[in-house]
């Protein structure tokens, strides 16, 4: 699980950076920083540099850990779904102890 989680990690964040580096995201994120007159321009875009780094830094981590927690909880849901399909058309009958 952790490896198809991995795989997913990347190919996602890969496809982040990509979009991170075409033109007209950089035009947008410099857009935003015009919004802001003067001094609060200056401390927008080291606000934004900074978030940059840190994403850069634990973007891929956390995309990995969400990606495990995502298929975690896939797998429990499945296997509930399957243990309760299985109950219900009978295939699955309590045994004489535990109906006591």
């Amino acid at each position: 699980m952790s490896m198809l989680a991995r795989i997913l990690a990347r190919l996602l964040w890969a496809n982040m950076l990509w979009t991170m580096r075409r033109p007209w995201m950089k035009r947008l994120q410099t857009a935003s920083l015009n919004l802001f007159r003067g001094e609060r321009r200056e401390r927008a875009r080291e606000s934004l540099i900074r978030q940059n780094r840190w994403a850069r830094r634990t973007g891929l981590t956390l995309l990995t850990f969400s990606f495990n927690m995502l298929l975690a909880s896939m797998i429990l849901t499945g296997s509930y779904f399957l243990i309760l399909n299985l109950y219900e058309s009978g295939l699955l009958a309590p045994t004489e102890a535990m109906k006591h």
